[in-house]
């Protein structure tokens, strides 16, 4: 019997039910349940071997010491991930894969990729997994993280959909999506605007001797669009407001808006670095714009409902 979402962080009418049990620090301080935005969290605070913010975000009262579970549901999974520490440093064939390869994996399924497209990624890793549920293992230290997916019976399957001509929805028969804006801003903070051209750059659209990527993605309540391109570096660049965005600030804006968090949260990430955008802009449109080295990113956001 698969454990109840209710066990880490209870619901109740849209709010935090405190009385119904144990509630992780994080659900009782932004009044939301636990979602796919928190796993993505733990496993990048694993990559940065933050314990110590892992524990203070989710671990319960009344859980054991330094171990975290976790379930939730999303549209043809049942996502299950634990977090322990161990007394000692553990070796094992079991650990088969690292924190941002398992980011990717549940970007992909929040996203409703294609099981097969899942499993195909997973299998060009060398990874041996089952195909239901795929278990992926890591452990950083002396301390292992489990992420388990289980898929829904009966597995509905996804209509055939349209995509364009950009090299990744060729390759992967399908739009582009959340996946590929995350995608997107990790290669420009890694300084790969090659590999960036390379997926996105839809041949038919791209300008002579200026090229310039477009991506447009629902996300959430949202519609996103991306522009990203080289400028050059001789004369002077005066960013617009809010001002230049860090790719992690953009990219915790946009994962709060995919799994629908309230727009106060959105509007915390932004201000707690010192971007001037208002409640209403939030509600309405905004934009984000990170200038790093020779490229331009922009991000326009429009609330739809």
């Amino acid at each position: 019997m698969r454990p109840q979402i209710a066990e880490q962080c209870p619901e109740k009418n849209g709010r935090i039910a405190k009385s119904m049990g144990s509630v992780c620090p994080i659900c009782l301080k932004e009044n939301r349940s636990i979602d796919g935005f928190d796993f993505i969290a733990i496993l990048g605070l694993m990559k940065e071997y933050n314990w110590k913010e892992i524990w203070r975000r989710y671990l319960t009262e009344k859980a054991r010491p330094h171990s975290i579970s976790m379930y939730v549901a999303a549209d043809r999974y049942f996502l299950e991930l634990h977090v322990q520490k161990m007394q000692r440093i553990i070796l094992s064939e079991k650990f088969n894969t690292n924190p941002f390869f398992m980011q990717q994996v549940i970007q992909r399924i929040t996203a409703s990729h294609d099981h097969d497209l899942i499993m195909e990624k997973i299998r060009q890793q060398g990874i041996d997994t089952g195909d239901n549920p795929v278990s992926l293992s890591c452990s950083l230290g002396n301390v292992i993280i489990d992420l388990i997916a289980n898929r829904n019976e009966p597995f509905p399957q996804i209509p055939a959909r349209i995509f364009g001509k950009t090299q990744i929805e060729i390759l992967e028969k399908r739009p582009t999506d959340m996946y590929d804006l995350s995608s997107t801003l990790y290669l420009c903070q890694q300084n790969r605007s090659d590999a960036i051209f390379k997926r996105y750059l839809n041949p038919e659209s791209a300008p002579v001797g200026d090229p310039v990527v477009n991506l447009e993605a629902r996300v959430g309540d949202y519609d996103v669009r991306l522009r990203f391109r080289c400028v050059p570096t001789n004369s002077q660049m005066i960013v617009p407001p809010p001002g230049n965005a860090s790719v992690f600030t953009i990219h915790q804006v946009l994962q709060r808006m995919n799994f629908r968090h309230s727009p106060s949260l959105v509007l915390q990430e932004l201000t707690s670095v010192g971007l001037s955008v208002t409640t209403e802009q939030i509600e309405t449109q905004f934009r984000l714009h990170r200038y790093i080295n020779d490229t331009e990113l922009k991000l326009e956001f429009r609330r739809i409902c």
